[in-house]
């Protein structure tokens, strides 16, 4: 791990420049160590997207939590996303900027279950 506490997206480009210039390939570090770092970045900024409820970088093959049931996001596209239920036959279209359902608004989508638990 070469991040760590991290509780903001400020702390989180800080952090990881400081540590590109030490590992980066041109500035004598490891590809390796440079890769493993780059990685743990996207982690770290999907982990701080999901605690906003960011819908906007979703992707095909995401998990999202509609109503507290875990989903797969199967279609994606600039203001819509489709989610289905997993190990379930049912789905729902979500409007991607806020995670209410197109048809049924009473369908609440989230990057985080503990969404559901506030």
């Amino acid at each position: 791990m070469y991040l760590h506490s991290i509780f903001s997206e400020k702390q989180l480009k800080s952090e990881y420049r400081k540590k590109a210039l030490v590992l980066h390939p041109d500035k004598g570090g490891s590809e390796v160590e440079f890769i493993k770092l780059t990685q743990e970045y996207k982690f770290w900024k999907k982990k701080l997207e999901a605690k906003n409820n960011d819908l906007s970088g979703l992707e095909v093959g995401d998990t999202v939590w509609v109503n507290g049931t875990e989903c797969e996001v199967t279609y994606v596209d600039k203001i819509s996303f489709i989610a289905k239920a997993k190990g379930r036959i049912k789905y729902a279209i979500f409007d991607k900027s806020t995670g209410v359902g197109k048809y049924n608004s009473n369908y609440r989508a989230a990057l985080l279950k503990e969404y559901f638990a506030r």
